[in-house]
């Protein structure tokens, strides 16, 4: 199982978002964008005229979507019209995951999905085969900087049980070199890391040392 360490940018300084992610482009693997709509979770971010720019600025980044939307079907072609290569939209905003994955994956695009804590992991179920990434909220969505909920491992191990190897499993929430080697052993391959590698002084030296702790 290869691992990622994505670099969520809901916490830095807008005003010097280009010099924040140029601080880490290199040394990550992927971009992770959370758009929050004031509805589905409680806090507004950004929208697409900002995914856009971070694809102009970084034509080969990979930049991966975390929709945290209400009506993600009636969104999601502004999201990937700017540039995002893979879209995670919450199992808790659509009535019809498996409609809104076949129309996303009709454009070459990875599709997720999403799972607030409240939601159980058996709901996986029904899905599988289906999506390319599986994204377990460790903390309540919607703000950065928040510890991590450590019950919310076992629904990463019943997550990886469930799938199997072939699918990227994503924690996001309260990850940092304390909870990475945790969130690892439970079955997870993609982590999100934002408050814990923005608020870092030495950011290569912290990212190496997560690469340390999964390895």
């Amino acid at each position: 199982m290869q691992y990622k360490i994505s670099a969520s940018i809901l916490t830095v300084d807008f005003l010097s978002l280009r010099d924040e992610l140029e601080s880490v482009y290199s040394l990550v693997d992927e971009i992770h964008l959370d758009i929050c709509d004031g509805h589905l979770v409680p806090s507004l971010s950004f929208g697409a005229n900002v995914v856009q720019s971070i694809r102009n600025a970084f034509p080969t980044a990979f930049l991966d979507t975390h929709l945290m939307i209400e009506n993600p079907h009636n969104h999601w072609q502004s999201f990937l019209d700017a540039g995002s290569n893979s879209l995670i939209f919450h199992y808790e905003a659509s009535l019809h995951p498996l409609v809104l994955r076949n129309t996303i994956q009709a454009h070459h695009a990875q599709v997720g999905i999403a799972l607030a804590p409240r939601s159980n992991a058996l709901v996986l179920e029904p899905l599988i085969g289906f999506f390319d990434r599986i994204l377990i909220m460790t903390v309540n969505p919607g703000f950065g900087g928040q510890k991590m909920i450590p019950a919310m491992l076992r629904k990463v191990e019943q997550a990886r049980e469930l799938l199997g190897d072939e699918v990227d499993i994503i924690v996001d929430g309260g990850i940092n070199l304390q909870r990475i080697g945790e969130a690892r052993r439970a079955g997870a391959n993609v982590f999100v890391v934002g408050n814990a590698l923005f608020q870092n002084s030495d950011r290569k030296s912290f990212l190496e040392d997560i690469r340390a702790a999964l390895s």
